[in-house]
């Protein structure tokens, strides 16, 4: 799980840097979440509580079946990762804001993302590495090794897209809304772990804004 940790007003002024990510003490179990921090930060540690208590299939199951009963406000994206005990590792994802039909989430219902998901701000756009400047995986090479040295890059190229505030209404107001801190969470069969990649320059009491520090730069030459 690769995450950052701005936080941000209605207006989407920087009001402080939080890790993005929460992770079980007593199960190789991580929950990663965007939307309204403090209502997320709440659903997080309750989807692992409920997972240390009956496990992960048990707390699964209980999930799928609480979603439809969840409020479409404040909004949030919740991804989990973890080890199933009849599966093995998985991660699930759900949100709980009407999508559009041109979206392919669907409101309130557990999904499997696939292999790769990248969950943070887009302007839609579709990518591939070449537009990250990065190369693939080299042959053996563990997602983790990669993610390690080329995840800031991934998390750049997006940070300095502005985006739609309403992500499912392209004519809205556009903002550039990744910043703070880059993450990486890996879950492993016996363990969790989070480890910072990045810090970035970003100003509490401001706008994120990713080209700061590239004319800084370019005034100073």
């Amino acid at each position: 799980m690769m995450t950052d940790g701005a936080v941000y007003d209605r207006d989407h002024v920087l009001l402080t840097v939080k890790r993005k990510v929460t992770v079980s003490e007593k199960l190789p179990l991580a929950v990663a979440f965007r939307g309204n921090f403090a209502f997320a930060e709440v659903t997080s540690r309750q989807i692992i509580r409920a997972a240390e208590e009956v496990g992960f299939d048990r707390m699964l199951a209980a999930l799928e079946g609480d979603l439809p009963n969840m409020p479409q406000e404040p909004r949030l994206e919740i991804l989990i990762a973890g080890v199933s005990e009849t599966a093995g590792p998985m991660h699930r994802m759900f949100t709980n804001w009407e999508a559009r039909e041109s979206d392919r989430q669907k409101c309130s219902v557990l999904l499997d993302p696939g292999p790769m998901h990248f969950g943070f701000g887009s302007d839609g756009r579709a990518v591939t590495l070449d537009d990250f400047g990065i190369p693939p995986p080299r042959q053996g090479e563990t997602i983790q090794s990669w993610l390690s040295r080329y995840g800031v890059a991934i998390f750049e190229y997006f940070r300095r897209l502005p985006v739609p505030i309403d992500p499912f209404d392209v004519s809205t107001a556009r903002e550039y809304l990744i910043g703070g801190i880059c993450d990486m969470t890996v879950v492993k069969p016996s363990s969790v772990s989070t480890t910072l990649l990045h810090r970035w320059p970003d100003k509490i009491g401001e706008r994120i804004d990713p080209f700061r520090d590239i004319e800084k730069t370019r005034e100073a030459a």
